[in-house]
């Protein structure tokens, strides 16, 4: 666990609810994404979210992190997102396979022309991967995630989280010339 992520854990424990708020605002954002990525549903995403930081919240004396508070809260989004997938009644081989779609991001209305046609051309670069590359892809170089964290959350062998990485930035380095 990161220092700041085992502190605001430690006191969430100790029942300060400004800490469970400091996870959720640093956290939410990302998983959202994530999950959206597994159910393809904005509105399913942000409830699986809030249902596994409150979960969080009820569980808080009992929960025992043996990894990182990163780590678990993307392994419960993705259980839970599973979860709400199977109890709907649609097949989720897709995701088991890696076949994935992740959510896409959205450019703030104030960045300036230039950055914005840049930060196009890499998320359209970035889209273009196969779904599970470009999952690990965004779990490691957005939401800072090492290798080991994405293959556990992921059930992943961290070779092939490796490989992937290392095909995303070949991919990259070689499609960079569209974005001169």
């Amino acid at each position: 666990m990161t220092a700041a992520d085992e502190e605001l854990f430690r006191r969430m424990k100790r029942e300060d609810a400004r800490a469970l708020k400091a996870l959720f605002e640093r956290y939410y954002p990302a998983l959202c994404g994530f999950a959206v990525s597994i159910v393809k549903n904005a509105e399913t995403a942000e409830e699986t979210v809030s249902d596994v930081f409150a979960e969080l919240w009820l569980k808080r004396a009992t929960i025992e992190i043996r990894t990182s508070v990163r780590q678990y809260l993307y392994g419960a989004v993705r259980n839970r997102s599973l979860n709400s997938l199977r109890s709907s009644g649609l097949r989720i081989d897709s995701f088991e396979d890696g076949d994935i779609e992740p959510a896409d991001t959205e450019v703030a209305a104030d960045q300036p022309v230039l950055f914005h046609e840049l930060e196009q051309g890499i998320e359209a670069l970035i889209n273009r991967m196969p779904d599970r590359r470009r999952l690990i892809f965004r779990m490691n170089r957005i939401d800072g995630m090492s290798y080991q964290e994405i293959a556990e959350v992921l059930s992943l062998s961290i070779h092939t989280v490796q490989n992937q990485m290392v095909e995303a930035v070949k991919f990259l380095a070689r499609s960079s010339d569209h974005l001169r």
